[in-house]
């Protein structure tokens, strides 16, 4: 893990801004060349150039490549220069069990009903309407691309879009917020929940969603303490695929009964299901933990 470092949690998380600010440069880069010389239009005009469902096949790709430049590439050369054997630093190992993947399903199951339930509650907030049109702005933009990557008709296009929308930023995410930044952060503040709330707070901060911003932050702890109490990324991995993979399914199924609207992607849940989502998430964290202990314990 990180903390066997050779580097302080200050200049790794030092390091890690600025190969993030190196890979939003680069990104830039590489849009303005496909928009130049693939697609043929103006940068300034990409974005709408993206909405454009004869396009989505270069909306797809530029999000498999942001997603491995801005949190995958960062995450492995800290690792790297922390120490030797980077990817198992990351959390990537064999420490895991049947039971493990089995309570993470289930947590995330609940922590579905959860995060719905809180984007009620997010909706609750009062704002300035100055602010609840900005955020509103914002949502909208998000939406249509969205909609726009995840317009699906046949089956090997939602397979694809699972591969885009689930897979990828589930593995890359995964490496950069909790196999590394998380790793830095409760190294830095010496406490799990500082770390893992800081970590979780820039999860939900970097997705520009004021309406989907409490949902991202319980998913961030979620996933957060599943790797903190079972030091393997593949099951934090797998908990955040569940979570896109749900969306995406949920996706496809208004996308091929053609009622794919921004109204439509929004869930409503009662608070009641959020309640029982929690003392589900609790009964299966007791469960899960212990299971981990036991795991972390074998001698090896």
């Amino acid at each position: 893990m990180l903390n066997n470092q050779k580097l302080n949690p200050v200049s790794q998380f030092a390091l890690l801004i600025a190969l993030v600010g190196l890979g939003m440069i680069l990104l830039s880069m590489f849009t303005g060349l496909i928009a130049n010389y693939v697609m043929h239009i103006p940068l300034s005009k990409m974005q709408e150039a993206f909405l454009n469902p004869e396009n989505i096949i270069f909306s797809r790709l530029l999000q498999v490549f942001s997603s491995f430049l801005m949190w995958g590439v960062p995450a492995l050369v800290v690792a790297a220069v922390s120490g030797k054997d980077p990817i198992n630093q990351l959390g990537c190992n064999d420490t895991l069990s049947g039971k493990q993947t089995f309570f993470v399903v289930l947590m995330m199951v609940a922590g579905i009903m959860i995060g719905n339930t809180l984007a009620e509650l997010n909706r609750l907030i009062p704002l300035t309407k100055e602010l609840a049109d900005s955020f509103q702005k914002l949502e909208d933009a998000y939406n249509q691309g969205v909609m726009s990557i995840a317009n699906m008709k046949t089956t090997n296009d939602y397979i694809f879009s699972l591969m885009v929308l689930a897979v990828v930023p589930a593995l890359f995410e995964e490496m950069f917020f909790r196999g590394c930044l998380q790793q830095i952060m409760v190294s830095w503040t010496r406490n799990a929940f500082i770390g893992i709330f800081i970590t979780s707070f820039i999860f939900s901060a970097i997705h520009i969603s004021f309406y989907g911003f409490l949902p991202r932050l319980f998913l961030g702890l979620l996933l957060g303490y599943i790797f903190y109490y079972s030091k393997n990324l593949w099951l934090s991995v797998t908990a955040h695929f569940i979570n896109n993979a749900f969306s995406v399914t949920a996706l496809y199924s208004l996308s091929r009964a053609g009622k794919l609207t921004p109204d439509a992607m929004e869930d409503s849940y009662p608070l009641y299901y959020g309640l029982i989502g929690v003392a589900a998430i609790l009964a299966l964290f007791i469960a899960f933990k212990k299971e981990s202990d036991r795991l972390l314990l074998q001698p090896e």
